[in-house]
């Protein structure tokens, strides 16, 4: 599912389903007025392929485009929105970025979120780069639900 082509009606319906969210991120660079869009591509597709893989339970929000190179400012910014995001009700918040931000957006244990990252454009073709992340986000979940249990089974 994607919040850009979802409305009301179909929220209702689905929402008791869906516990996870992808926020993809890309950098936006436009030196001498051509854009760059190489990294944006590569993050919507792989974006667009791992939610077709996993809907029902995921929601895809609208990427997160960046453009200035201050990665303590983009950090702010992205645990703001996550912050917010899991204030809302879900359990699961995954941002999908470029691996250029792994170090400096990478999710602390106090964190709600996990990081996921992409190698550089036309490395590895997209196909197979979403099923990597459809597999660490099927991982994530079966992770928690595991430790669930645990935490479970201890009261």
């Amino acid at each position: 599912m994607r919040l850009s082509s979802l409305n009301q009606a179909d929220w209702y319906r689905w929402a008791p389903y869906v516990d996870s969210l992808l926020i993809p991120l890309y950098s936006v660079r436009i030196p001498g007025k051509q854009p760059d869009l190489g990294e944006a591509e590569q993050i919507r597709e792989v974006a667009d392929r791992t939610e077709r893989s996993l809907t029902g339970r995921l929601l895809l929000l609208p990427a997160i485009p960046y453009g200035v190179e201050d990665i303590g400012l983009l950090r702010r910014y992205v645990e703001a929105i996550m912050q917010d995001l899991h204030k809302s009700g879900f359990h699961h918040l995954f941002l999908l970025a470029p691996d250029f931000y792994r170090d400096g957006l990478k999710a602390e244990r106090e964190d709600p979120w996990e990081l996921l990252t992409l190698p550089p454009e036309g490395r590895i073709p997209a196909e197979e780069l979403a099923e990597s992340v459809v597999q660490q986000i099927v991982t994530h979940w079966e992770q928690n639900s595991r430790n669930e249990e645990r935490d479970f089974r201890k009261k």
